[in-house]
């Protein structure tokens, strides 16, 4: 079975090595690993350089066209490169691939009006990252994004790793963050229903860029992948589930959340 793991921009730059001997214990194991990783940190950094802005909304990135070059090396040339280095270093076999080469990562656009060159994936080749498995090697995927007219696009990492697992019917999903897990009212939660986290946002307990994490991670549920997780480096963390909320959620205040932010997700 597949197994997806997204590892954030901020975290890519931290690994240490015993991330490495779980991924290789798994990898031991028979589980086809396959990563997916963002760029936020080195994306601000080549934005910052050519005095471009940096925008954020609802914790996506507002890619413009001339932004969109910088996103690109970013995310391609130097995070991709590096972590399939560090990959190899520490004794995993790896190959970097571009989600917007070989229409890896299919793509419309997200929202041109409000988001500019941001995809939302129609379609994952699967047969791409299978083929690198079976040469005995982990896909490791920037997260970008091609659209059916060839236009290449900058994707949510969280979302397309969600994208990613729904497609291969991944067994688990763990986004590896650089905190140990969800938390809420300052405790790091053990497990979150999706009523909880519907609650938590709502009340203002998840925000920022937790936001797409967790609404990615609800997607994976909602695809029947079995175990979502967002953890730290140790592949634990926060597990969300699907059950009745120990919150008792109120109907009218899922409404009210899913009519504010589900079209996200």
């Amino acid at each position: 079975m597949f197994h997806v793991v997204k590892i954030g921009g901020s975290t890519l730059a931290n690994l240490q090595p015993a991330f490495f001997e779980v991924l290789k214990n798994r990898i031991q194991q028979g589980e086809k690993i396959v990563i997916v990783h963002g760029g936020g940190p080195e994306i601000n950094k080549k934005l910052s350089e050519s005095g471009l802005p940096i925008e954020m909304k609802n914790g996506i990135r507002v890619t413009s066209p001339e932004s969109l070059s910088y996103v690109k090396t970013a995310l391609k040339d130097i995070t991709n490169k590096n972590l399939v280095e560090r990959l190899n270093n520490e004794g995993i076999s790896a190959l970097g691939l571009s989600g917007a080469e070989n229409s890896l990562l299919t793509c419309d656009f997200l929202d041109k009006e409000n988001y500019g060159w941001v995809g939302s994936i129609q379609k994952v080749n699967t047969e791409i990252i299978q083929n690198v498995l079976d040469a005995g090697k982990v896909p490791v995927i920037a997260s970008l994004g091609v659209t059916e007219s060839g236009e290449t696009v900058n994707i949510n990492a969280d979302t397309a790793a969600g994208e990613t697992a729904a497609s291969l019917s991944a067994e688990s999903i763990c986004f590896v963050t650089d905190t140990p897990g969800v938390s809420v009212l300052g405790e790091w939660m053990e497990c979150l229903t999706i009523a909880d986290i519907f609650t938590s946002i709502v009340e203002g307990h998840i925000e920022g860029g937790m936001v797409p994490k967790v609404e990615a991670a609800i997607k994976c549920l909602d695809l029947n992948i079995k175990q979502v997780r967002i953890t730290d480096q140790t592949l634990s963390g926060t597990e969300l589930l699907i059950k009745e909320s120990k919150y008792n959620l109120k109907k009218e205040t899922e409404v009210m959340y899913m009519t504010k932010t589900i079209k996200s997700i």
